[in-house]
């Protein structure tokens, strides 16, 4: 894999993590939200930081699929989800399966369980040890 085409995936993973992140953010807070302020995207926007990229995209989103009916998981039990995820990814790399390794870690990025920096490192170093196991 070229150092481009690398940058270029990492990017891409990083796009669906962080719309990951707004789905879970808008299963999380917009019942309540709609249920005592009617408008709940703003709410939701400006708990997820989101830009105006995100923004438009969550709008499209809701457009497409409405609006989550019921609450989502807590923090607490997003965090459990991603520490399990780190877990796993740290089983699946052991045992040479570095594709589904890089897919937990961004379900843990996703779950709050990893920062970005941990995450990029992560992935930057998973793709160092597929590279030697191709090159053996």
């Amino acid at each position: 894999m070229t150092a481009v085409a690398e940058s270029d995936d990492l990017q891409q993973r990083r796009t669906r993590v962080r719309r990951r992140e707004l789905l879970l953010t808008l299963e999380r807070w917009a019942p309540a939200y709609r249920d005592v302020a009617g408008d709940c995207l703003s709410y939701v926007f400006e708990i997820a930081g989101a830009g105006e990229q995100e923004r438009a995209w969550l709008r499209r989103h809701v457009a497409e699929h409405g609006l989550p009916q019921a609450p989502g998981r807590t923090a607490e039990q997003l965090l459990a989800a991603g520490r399990q995820a780190n877990a796993a990814a740290g089983a699946a790399f052991l045992a040479g399966d570095y594709d589904r390794a890089r897919d937990l870690i961004d379900d843990a990025r996703a779950y709050g369980a990893l920062l970005e920096v941990e995450w990029g490192k992560l992935h930057r170093f998973i793709d160092a040890q597929a590279s030697s196991a191709v090159a053996s």
